[in-house]
């Protein structure tokens, strides 16, 4: 489960990063369509890999962020005219959410302090 972890989530990374490049760069739309969908179906995939691997996921600290993230992607839709301002917080939301210290990452909007399941493995 890791190494498909790893995976999608360097082709998440990788895809978005055309699609965000080619916002700045103002490609037109109809050149970048194919990683945008590929950037919305790699984050869709990231989201479920997520959930399956921790039920709690949605109201930790990383779920939320997650969640944040994935609706700013929605907004886009809602405001193309902000494409490019959003894609630079879309960009910080992830970058804290894969990074911010575990007591963060693993703290929950319903349970306060870190939850573990019996034999539930550190990460």
């Amino acid at each position: 489960m890791r190494w498909l972890d790893i995976a999608v989530r360097t082709g998440h990374i990788g895809v978005a990063s055309v699609f965000f490049g080619g916002c700045i760069l103002l490609v037109p739309y109809v050149r970048l369509s194919f990683w945008h969908h590929l950037t919305i179906a790699t984050g869709c995939v990231l989201l479920l890999l997520e959930w399956v691997h921790d039920r709690h996921w949605p109201h930790r600290g990383k779920g939320l962020l997650g969640l944040l993230h994935a609706c700013l992607g929605l907004l886009i839709h809602l405001k193309p005219d902000l494409t490019v301002p959003l894609l630079w917080v879309i960009l910080v939301t992830g970058c804290i959410g894969s990074h911010m210290p575990r007591r963060f990452r693993h703290w929950s909007i319903l349970y306060g302090r870190e939850i573990r399941e019996p034999g539930e493995r550190r990460n």
